[in-house]
C-alpha cells in the first residue's frame, strides 16, 4: 500500500478545505439558482463573518465558537438582504440587465472591502489593537479529539458539526418544508410560482438572508484555523468559491458538494503528490484550482457565465439548422 504523501495531516487538511468550501459555496449557489445574480459581494460575507468574531473577540473578549457563528450568521444575513432591498431590486424594477446587477455586485464587494478597513482603523483607533491583522482565535467551547493516536483540532470538530447541521438542515428545509418547496418552486420557474400565488420577494428576501448567513457563519469559523486574517481574507478564497459553484453549474447543490470535495482533494491530496514526485511548491495550489476554473468554463461554462466556446458553437449550430 503507497502511503499518501504528508499523511494524516495532508487527509485532515483535505477534510477541513471540503468542510469550508461547502460552506462558502453552497450558498452561492443557492442564491444564483433562486435570484439569478452573480453575487461579488459573496466575498464580503465571508469576510465580515470573519470580522464579526474577530470584533466579538478583541473588543468584547469573547471566546466562544458557538456565540460568534451565530452573530455572523446574523450580520451577513442582514447584509445579504440589504443588497436585495436597496441595490439589486431597485436595479431589478428598473429593468436592469443580469449583467449590470453582476457589476453592482461588484461595486459592493470593492465598498464592503473599503468599509471594513475603515471600521478596522477606528476599532483600533478606540481599544489600540490591530484589526488589520489578526491572529488565531482559540475557542474554549470546543474540544480537540484524538482518533487511533491522531489529534483533531477544535477547528475540525467544529467544521464536522457545523457542517453536517447545514448540509442536513438544508435538505430538510427544501425537500421537507412547505416553505423550501416554495424556494424550489421560484427557483424552477419565477413566472408560474407567482402565479401559483407564492410571494417571490419574500422568498427571495429569506434566500439572501440564509445564503449570506451561511457564508458568514463559515467565516466566523474560519478564523479558528486561519493563522492571521485581513480585511481581504474573503477575497483570497473567491477563486476556489466560485471554481465550486462553476461546477455544480451553479443550480445543483449536490453537484456543488461534490466540486468541494474535487477542489478541497486537488489543493491538498494533488498538490502532496506533485510535490512528492515532481518536487512542485505547494504556492501552486491556487494555479490548480484557476487552471480547472479554465477548464470548466471552456468545457462546460455555467449557465450564468454568459456560456463558453462550446455553448456558443452549438447554439451557432442550432440557428443554423
Amino acid at each position: 500500500m503507497v502511503m499518501l504523501p504528508g499523511y494524516p495531516f495532508s487527509v485532515i487538511n483535505f477534510l477541513l478545505y471540503t468542510f469550508f468550501y461547502l460552506l462558502f459555496s453552497i450558498p452561492l449557489t443557492l442564491s444564483y439558482r433562486t435570484t439569478r445574480v452573480i453575487n461579488f459581494a459573496h466575498a464580503n460575507f465571508i469576510t465580515y463573518g470573519i470580522y464579526t468574531a474577530v470584533f466579538l473577540n478583541g473588543i468584547l473578549g469573547n471566546s466562544s465558537l458557538f456565540i460568534a457563528t451565530i452573530s455572523a450568521f446574523l450580520v451577513a444575513g442582514i447584509m445579504a438582504v440589504a443588497n436585495h432591498v436597496f441595490v439589486f431590486k431597485p436595479l431589478e424594477k428598473r429593468g436592469a440587465s443580469m449583467n449590470l446587477i453582476m457589476i453592482a455586485s461588484m461595486g459592493l464587494w470593492i465598498m464592503y472591502n473599503y468599509v471594513l478597513y475603515m471600521l478596522a482603523d477606528i476599532a483600533h483607533a478606540m481599544i489600540g489593537m490591530n484589526f488589520i491583522s489578526y491572529g488565531r482565535i482559540t475557542y474554549k467551547d470546543v474540544p480537540e479529539l484524538v482518533v487511533n493516536g491522531v489529534s483533531l483540532s477544535p477547528t475540525f470538530t467544529a467544521g464536522l458539526l457545523y457542517t453536517s447541521a447545514i448540509l442536513l438542515g438544508l435538505y430538510l428545509f427544501l425537500e421537507k418544508t412547505i416553505l423550501g418547496k416554495a424556494v424550489r418552486a421560484v427557483s424552477d420557474n419565477p413566472l408560474l410560482s407567482e402565479i401559483s400565488g407564492i410571494p417571490r420577494d419574500n422568498i427571495v428576501l429569506l434566500t439572501w438572508f440564509i445564503s449570506g448567513g451561511i457564508a458568514g457563519l463559515g467565516g466566523a469559523l474560519w478564523t479558528s484555523f486561519s493563522g492571521t486574517v485581513t480585511p481581504t481574507s474573503g477575497d483570497a478564497m473567491i477563486l476556489q468559491v466560485f471554481t465550486v459553484s462553476f461546477i455544480g453549474g451553479l443550480v445543483s447543490l449536490l453537484r456543488t458538494g461534490i466540486g468541494a470535495v474535487a477542489i478541497a482533494f486537488i489543493e491538498n491530496i494533488g498538490i502532496a503528490y506533485l510535490n512528492s514526485l515532481f518536487n512542485v511548491p505547494t504556492s501552486f495550489r491556487p494555479f490548480l484550482t484557476f487552471l480547472t476554473l479554465l477548464t470548466i468554463l471552456i468545457v462546460s461554462p455555467p449557465l450564468g457565465a454568459a456560456g463558453g466556446l462550446p455553448y456558443r458553437f452549438r447554439s451557432k449550430k442550432v440557428k443554423e439548422k
